[in-house]
């Protein structure tokens, strides 16, 4: 009898603590509650999921993205959580590949934020980044890193958006950085671009 007044208790206590948290929308609110959920109300971030591929010739960028929902994000300011848009990347230059992050999707991540991308700013009409977009368009703005190369100023991001042609299935990708290198004086920087280079993209869903 004991055993079953503690399962009653254990079940009571976890609805309690999941009706406590307030459930806000990824895409319309701002993220300044403590201890909210931020979910994807409207399954914004389910139309970039899959494994989308560019090519031009012997060179190709293939990029798989996945939908994680609640995360947990805390630093020193925040502790909340939200539904996240991670990815990983292959690169090959000329038939040659350069980098190749993709494995690192294959099992469970300890930490959603260690992937080389990873986001969820959901951008509409009246953002800078969605000039000239239609009522309904949306992008979605992630994180980049790159394993092999830590570029001391940059703050690279990548910008998608769907970009159907019919029945094809597309994404446009727009890769910048929005911030300049930053150098010290008598150094020779190692690196001064990411081995995918900054451009743009037009990527076809692979099946």
């Amino acid at each position: 009898m004991k055993n079953i007044y503690l399962i009653v208790a254990a079940i009571l206590l976890f609805t309690n603590c999941k009706a406590q948290t307030p459930v806000k929308s990824l895409s319309t609110d701002s993220k300044d509650i403590w201890g909210a959920y931020y979910k994807d109300t409207y399954n914004d971030l389910d139309r970039y999921v899959g494994t989308w591929k560019y090519t031009n010739g012997l060179t190709s960028l293939t990029i798989t993205l996945q939908k994680k929902t609640m995360q947990h994000y805390e630093d020193d300011y925040d502790s909340y959580y939200e539904d996240v848009l991670i990815g990983e990347y292959k690169y090959i230059e000329n038939g040659v590949e350069k980098v190749n992050t993709l494995p690192l999707l294959v099992g469970n991540s300890t930490n959603t934020y260690k992937h080389n991308i990873s986001g969820n700013i959901l951008v509409g009409p009246q953002s800078q980044y969605c000039l000239g977009c239609g009522a309904m368009d949306r992008k979605v703005v992630v994180g980049f890193m790159d394993p092999n190369r830590d570029i001391m100023g940059f703050e690279p991001e990548m910008i998608f958006q769907r970009a159907d042609a019919g029945s094809v299935q597309k994404l446009k990708l727009n890769f910048r950085t929005t911030s300049g290198q930053i150098t010290i004086e008598g150094q020779t920087p190692a690196f001064t671009s990411y081995t995918v280079p900054f451009g743009e993209y037009l990527l076809v869903k692979q099946h």
